[in-house]
C-alpha cells in the first residue's frame, strides 16, 4: 500500500495528539470557570448527571474521526485498477505452418516465403488489432504473444524458417490448441485465428480442436498455400564447390527412393474453417487470400473497447472518509447524560 500525499498521513502524529492536548485544556478551563461561579457544595449535585465516561467516549470517537479524515486526504493506493480503452480491433494469432512440405515450390518461390510475403504486407497496414504468432510442425510454439507491437512480430517472423523445430509432421490441432491459450482470457469477443497452412494433417484431429475453439468465442479463418497439383519439396545445401554460384537443389524422397510430391489439402483446410465459425481462401500468388480475410472476416470482429490492467494503482479514500462520517455520526448520538436508573441509584 502507498500514500498519494503522505503528509497528511504525518498530520495524523502531529495534529491527533494536539486536539487531545487542546481539548484538556479546555476541560480545565470550564472546572476553573465553574469553581469560580458554583461553590463547591453545589458542584456535585448540579453535575451528578454527566456521564463521564460517555463523554471521553465520545472525545474517542472524534479524535478518530479526524484521524480518518486525514488518512482520507493522504488517499491510500492498493493494487491496480482496470480501465476501458476505445481501440476498434480484433486479437489476432496467426498460426503460420513451418513443416517440410511448406518449401514445396509450387507458389511464387516456396509456400513458406509466399506466406511471409502476405504476412509483412498486412502487418504493414496500419491497424487497431493486436497481433501475435504461432509456428507449428510436428509440434507447436509461441513465437510472438498478442501484442500492438507489429513491428516485432515482424522481426520475429523474418527469423522463422523450416529449421526452428525438429521434429518432423504437421499438428494443426496441437497448434490451434496453443493459440487459443494465448490470448486475453478477460476478452470475450473479439477474438480470431488465422491458420496459414498447405493443409497436410499428420496428426492430431485439428476439425474436433476448431470446434472446440469456436465455443470460447475465437473464430478460426483458413488459407491455403500452395497448388492441388503439388510439386516437390525442396531441399537447398550449400555447393561444395565455392567456384559455383548456384545451390545444389536436392528433392525430399521417401523410404523407397521417390521423390515426394506435396498437394495443398483444400478439404482439410476447409473442415477447419466451417468448425472454427469462419471460411477458406486461398493465399494467391499476390497473397490477396489474407487481405481477403482481414477485410471480409477480421474487420466484422472489431470490438470497440478493451478491458486493460492501468498502471495507476487503485484509490481507497471512501474507505477512510466514510469511516470518519460514520464516526461523527456515532459521536452525535451518543448522550453523555446519565439515564434515569443510575440518577436514582445514586
Amino acid at each position: 500500500m502507498k500514500f498519494a500525499a503522505i503528509y497528511w498521513l504525518l498530520a495524523v502524529v502531529v495534529l491527533v495528539p494536539s486536539c487531545m492536548l487542546v481539548i484538556r485544556w479546555g476541560a480545565r478551563r470550564k472546572r476553573a470557570m465553574l469553581d469560580r461561579v458554583i461553590a463547591s457544595r453545589l458542584r456535585e449535585q448540579l453535575l451528578r448527571s454527566v456521564d463521564y465516561g460517555k463523554r471521553k467516549f465520545k472525545t474517542a470517537l472524534w479524535l478518530l474521526a479526524i484521524a480518518s479524515l486525514l488518512v482520507s486526504l493522504a488517499r491510500p493506493l492498493f493494487g491496480q485498477r482496470e480501465i476501458k480503452v476505445e481501440r476498434p480491433g480484433v486479437d489476432l494469432m496467426i498460426v503460420l505452418d513451418i513443416s517440410k512440405s511448406m518449401l514445396a515450390e509450387d507458389a511464387v518461390t516456396n509456400r513458406l516465403h509466399a506466406a511471409k510475403s502476405a504476412i509483412l504486407r498486412l502487418l504493414e497496414r496500419p491497424s487497431g488489432d493486436r497481433v501475435g504468432l504461432v509456428a507449428f510442425a510436428g509440434e507447436a510454439f509461441l513465437i510472438a504473444p498478442v501484442t500492438q507491437d507489429h513491428q516485432a512480430v515482424v522481426r520475429s517472423l523474418e527469423a522463422l524458417s523450416t529449421t526452428a523445430t525438429s521434429k518432423p509432421g504437421s499438428d494443426i490441432a496441437a497448434a490451434l490448441k496453443l493459440a487459443v491459450k494465448s490470448f486475453d482470457v478477460k476478452q470475450q469477443s473479439g477474438k480470431a485465428i488465422v491458420l496459414i497452412s498447405d493443409g497436410e494433417e499428420l496428426q492430431g484431429d485439428a476439425i474436433v480442436i476448431a470446434r472446440e475453439v469456436a465455443t470460447k468465442g475465437v473464430s478460426i479463418f483458413t488459407v491455403g498455400v500452395g497448388s492441388t497439383t503439388g510439386a516437390r519439396i525442396a531441399d537447398r545445401t550449400p555447393p561444395r564447390n565455392n567456384d559455383r554460384p548456384q545451390l545444389d537443389v536436392k528433392y525430399a524422397r521417401n523410404e523407397f527412393g521417390q521423390e515426394v510430391v506435396s498437394r495443398l489439402n483444400e478439404r482439410v483446410l476447409q473442415q477447419v474453417a466451417v468448425a472454427g465459425r469462419g471460411f477458406y481462401v486461398a493465399l494467391g500468388d499476390e497473397g490477396q487470400g489474407l487481405l481477403t480475410t482481414s477485410e471480409r472476416g477480421l474487420a466484422p470482429l472489431a470490438r470497440g473497447t478493451e478491458i486493460r490492467q492501468s498502471k495507476e494503482m487503485r484509490e481507497f479514500f471512501q474507505i477512510p472518509l466514510g469511516l470518519c462520517v460514520a464516526l461523527l455520526l456515532w459521536e452525535m448520538l451518543v448522550n453523555e447524560r446519565k439515564n434515569r436508573h443510575k440518577l436514582t441509584t445514586s
